[in-house]
C-alpha cells in the first residue's frame, strides 16, 4: 500500500531513515544568506522552525518569525546536503532538500497547499512536482475509502471489496510510473532520495530504477547519511534481481521428511513464504492455486515455505486452500531459518525461479504472476 504522505511536500521517510545521523548537518552559522524563505498566508504560527531530519528529535536548527503577511526567512547555513521539515501547522508541513548556499523560494496559502509554489533549485522542485502529484493521488484513495464504507453490510461485500481494491491498485500503480518517469529524466537529483521511498521494491519493474538512482547518486552524495541509508536497501533488493540465484532451502514437510528447494531444479519454483495467520497470504493463494493448475502441466510448481507455529494449524491452511504443492517449515515463526537467509521482512513474500534455480520474478502477485508464467512457459 501507497505510504501516504501527512499532507503535501511532506514526505514519508522510514524510521531507520530518521535516525541517521552527521556531524557535519548538526552545526551551521547564520551569515545572512537567505537559504529558504517566502510568504506563504493562513500560517497561524509567530514562528516556524527548520528541523534536520537526520536529527529529528535534536531540535530546529533555525528559527524564523513569520511576519503578518506570512513572510518567513530562514538563515541556517547547513555543510552539505540534507532533508529538512519545516512545519506549518498540525497537519502539513514542508519537506525539502538544502544544501548550501541554496536560496529556495516558498509561494502560496497554507489553505490550498495544492497551489504552493518552490523555486530555487532543481531538487527543490522535484519534490515539489512530486508532493502534488501524491497529494493528488493520496484524497482519491481517500475517497475511494470513504465509498467503500457504504458497502460494509452488502451481501456481497467481498466481490465489492475486490473492486475497490483494484482502482486502489490501479492509483499506486499510476504513482509508481509517475515517480519512474521523474527519474529517468534526472537520476542524479538527491531529492530522488525521497521518491525511492514510495516504490516498492516488490514490484521488478521498479528493480532497475533502484540501481540507475544508486549509480547516478553515489559519486556525489556516498558520504551522505540519507544516501547511506539508501544503498543499505538496494544491496537488501539486489539480493534477488533478475538472474541472481537463491540460497537453499532444506526442510521438514507436514510428513516430516526432509525437502530441498533444489530437488524441484528442471521446474519453474515460485518460492512461496506464507503463515495461516496472514490475511494477505490466505486472499492471495486462491490466485497462486489458479497458476498452480494452469502451468503444472508445463513445468510450474510451488515450494511453499510457511512461517507458522504450530503444525495444526500449518496443515489445516494448507487443505482448506487447496494447497496441493510441496509445503516444508521449521515451525519457528519470524525466526525461521530460511526466512533469515532471504531476508523476509513481511508476508506474503515470493520468488520466482527458472529451470536453473535463478530469479526470474520477485512478489509476483495477481495477474502478474499468470502474465510472467505465460511470457516463460506458453
Amino acid at each position: 500500500m501507497m505510504r501516504t504522505n501527512i499532507f503535501t511536500l511532506t514526505v514519508a521517510f522510514s524510521i531507520s531513515f530518521l535516525a541517521c545521523g552527521n556531524a557535519e548537518t548538526q552545526s551551521g552559522n547564520k551569515n545572512g544568506n537567505n537559504i529558504l524563505s517566502g510568504t506563504i498566508k493562513g500560517v497561524d504560527l509567530e514562528n516556524l522552525y527548520l528541523l534536520d531530519l537526520s536529527q529529528p528529535n535534536a531540535g530546529p536548527v533555525d528559527t524564523a518569525v513569520v511576519s503578518e503577511d506570512g513572510s518567513f526567512t530562514f538563515n541556517y547555513q547547513p555543510k552539505s546536503i540534507g532533508f529538512y521539515r519545516v512545519n506549518l501547522n498540525e497537519n502539513m508541513a514542508l519537506v525539502m532538500p538544502l544544501k548550501p548556499s541554496d536560496k529556495i523560494v516558498v509561494k502560496g496559502n497554507a489553505m490550498t497547499p495544492s497551489e504552493i509554489t518552490v523555486e530555487g533549485s532543481d531538487d527543490a522542485e522535484r519534490m515539489m512536482e512530486f508532493n502534488h502529484y501524491l497529494s493528488n493521488a493520496t484524497a482519491i484513495q481517500q475517497q475511494l475509502n470513504q465509498e467503500f464504507q457504504q458497502f460494509s453490510d452488502h451481501p456481497q461485500k467481498d466481490s465489492v471489496l475486490e473492486v475497490f481494491r483494484d482502482r486502489y491498485q490501479k492509483i499506486e500503480t499510476d504513482v509508481e510510473s509517475f515517480i519512474r518517469d521523474l527519474i529517468d529524466k534526472d537520476p542524479a537529483l538527491f531529492s530522488n532520495l525521497a521518491l525511492m521511498e514510495q516504490l516498492r521494491p516488490d514490484n521488478s519493474d521498479n528493480l532497475p530504477y533502484f540501481k540507475k538512482v544508486d549509480n547516478a547518486l553515489a559519486p556525489q552524495y556516498a558520504a551522505s547519511p540519507f544516501y547511506q541509508n539508501f544503498k543499505r536497501k538496494v544491496d537488501e533488493v539486489s539480493k534477488f534481481m533478475p538472474g541472481s540465484e537463491v540460497p537453499e532451502i532444506e526442510l521438514q514437510n507436514p510428513d516430516g521428511e526432509m525437502v530441498a528447494l533444489s530437488s524441484l531444479r528442471g521446474q519453474v519454483v515460485l518460492i512461496d513464504f506464507w503463515a495461516s495467520w496472514c490475511k494477505p497470504c490466505r486472499v492471495e493463494n486462491p490466485n497462486v492455486v489458479a497458476a498452480y493448475q494452469k502451468y503444472k502441466d508445463k513445468g510450474f510448481t510451488v515450494f511453499g515455505v510457511s512461517l507458522d507455529r504450530t503444525k495444526e494449524a500449518w496443515t489445516q491452511a494448507i487443505e482448506k486452500d487447496k494447497l496441493t504443492w510441496t509445503h516444508v517449515s521449521d515451525l519457528k515463526f519470524w525466526q525461521s531459518e530460511a526466512a533469515k537467509d532471504y531476508g523476509v521482512t513481511g508476508i506474503p513474500f515470493a520468488i520466482l525461479i527458472d529451470e536453473e534455480g535463478k530469479v526470474i520474478g520477485k512478489n509476483l502477485r495477481g495477474q502478474a504472476l499468470h502474465n510472467k508464467l505465460a511470457e516463460v512457459l506458453d
